[in-house]
């Protein structure tokens, strides 16, 4: 009788720490995202828009009370060779609610401290800007990984960026529900894939989509997780579950540095 009841004194145990780590990760109102991405003219250029922000919009940003701000560039050596995103800017900035992003720009312009560091980007010519051209998209945190978080500090530190596009809203719902109930999220985690953030699209193009980041120590941390995560017995259960089928048509992958002053 003793040994069933520690035996089952150590279930409960179990599951109730189970519970707990649920709890954990769900914990915290769905922050909103915003992505916003800056196509420069050149590498010089970027290098100059990154030092703007990392001066003056990550502060004034912060004296807004946004915490946890992203300021990330890309070159073709991060991205093996593919230089395609070389001259882009990627800003993450996660919102508590939506009246934090539709006011944020107003709260800038409002910022005489901002004004004044950000100079640079507002003083330069029209026909030599920072940047040539700036989208932004919209994302709410899945229930699961509700808010934006740093998940490493280290120096050599690599963010991926990725963004699944579906054919439809009801392909879109699904890929999340694989993500979220059919435990792909839970698996990513076993294998070292730590989530910045995962996001359902609200605004913004390549819709519909989910979008996501994940951290790691360093470009060798990265692809040792994805080889783990492609031989996990669980995902290739999970993969060939034919309710999953067809969920994502298009999948765009950015290998990102932060900037000095990045929050994340």
């Amino acid at each position: 009788m003793r040994c069933k009841a520690v035996l089952a004194g150590m279930v409960c145990a179990a599951g109730l720490a189970g519970l707990d780590a649920r709890a954990q990760e769900t914990a915290g109102p769905r922050e909103w995202i915003q992505i916003k991405t800056y196509v420069c003219g050149n590498v010089a250029k970027r290098e100059a828009l990154v030092q703007v922000f990392d001066r003056a919009l990550i502060p004034a940003l912060n004296r807004q009370g946004i915490r946890k701000v992203g300021v990330f560039w890309s070159d073709a050596e991060v991205n093996d060779g593919n230089a395609a995103y070389e001259t882009r800017v990627v800003v993450v900035i996660p919102h508590p609610d939506g009246a934090s992003f539709a006011g944020m720009d107003d709260r800038l312009l409002a910022d005489a401290q901002y004004m004044k560091d950000a100079a640079p980007l507002f003083s330069a010519p029209m026909n030599d800007p920072l940047y040539d051209s700036c989208s932004s998209a919209l994302l709410r945190g899945f229930a699961t990984c509700p808010q934006v978080r740093q998940v490493t500090d280290a120096p050599e530190r690599l963010l991926q960026l990725r963004i699944y596009n579906s054919y439809t809203i009801e392909r879109n719902a699904k890929k999340i529900a694989m993500f979220e109930g059919g435990g792909e999220l839970a698996i990513f985690r076993t294998c070292g894939m730590e989530p910045v953030f995962f996001g359902q699209g609200l605004a913004g193009d390549q819709l519909p989509n989910l979008t996501y980041m994940l951290g790691f120590a360093d470009k060798a941390a990265k692809e040792t997780a994805w080889k783990t995560f492609v031989n996990h017995p669980d995902w290739k259960k999970l993969k060939v579950d034919p309710q999953y089928k067809d969920t994502a048509n298009k999948i765009t992958n950015i290998l990102l540095r932060p900037s000095k002053g990045s929050q994340l």
